[in-house]
């Protein structure tokens, strides 16, 4: 059963503070095995605040705020096929307590974007209170993480960042 499951799409259907309706996050069962080992071990050692960041097979980074999280159904169902979307063009949404609506927008800079999502995936030590990117329009865009439950974006504007970082850092030689 353990080799079938490796082509299994798993769902989280995330209950998060004040969101009336479940959010839905698609992932391998190797995101999925990391998704439950990371909320297994969190609250331990006193640690009560964090993100959890991963790609997703439709095309899109997450990072969810593990502290609002209220219950996650962990669904399962077999694939047909074994490529994951690599060009979701929707806006980047994030999610924050006590907004009935999701903030919506669009970046021109990859590389503070792909910046945030590091900074949200090593913690709020690195992160801080405040964090963000640019808008589309070249406004900052800065989020209380604290507040912050859902955050999700292309995975290739995140992955054009990535590589604007490596181009610049001389990383790519």
């Amino acid at each position: 059963m353990d080799d079938i499951q490796k082509t299994y799409t798993f769902y989280l259907k995330l209950y998060l503070a004040t969101v009336d309706e479940p959010l839905f996050v698609s992932l391998r069962k190797t995101e999925k095995d990391r998704f439950t080992a990371t909320l297994s071990q969190f609250g331990e050692g006193g640690e009560t605040k964090g993100f959890f960041v991963s790609e997703t097979i439709d095309g899109k980074n997450v990072a969810i705020n593990l502290s609002h999280i209220q219950a996650v159904n962990i669904l399962w169902e077999p694939t047909t096929s074994y490529e994951d979307l690599k060009h979701y063009e929707g806006p980047i949404t994030i999610r924050l307590k006590h907004r009935k609506t999701p903030i919506e927008t669009y970046t021109d800079a990859p590389d503070e974007l792909h910046e945030f999502f590091t900074s949200l995936d090593l913690g709020p030590e690195i992160t801080g209170f405040f964090g963000g990117f640019l808008d589309i329009e070249g406004e900052e865009m800065l989020f209380n993480t604290q507040e912050m439950l859902y955050m999700e974006a292309p995975s290739c504007v995140v992955d054009e960042g990535w590589e604007m970082i490596k181009a610049d850092s001389g990383m790519d030689d």
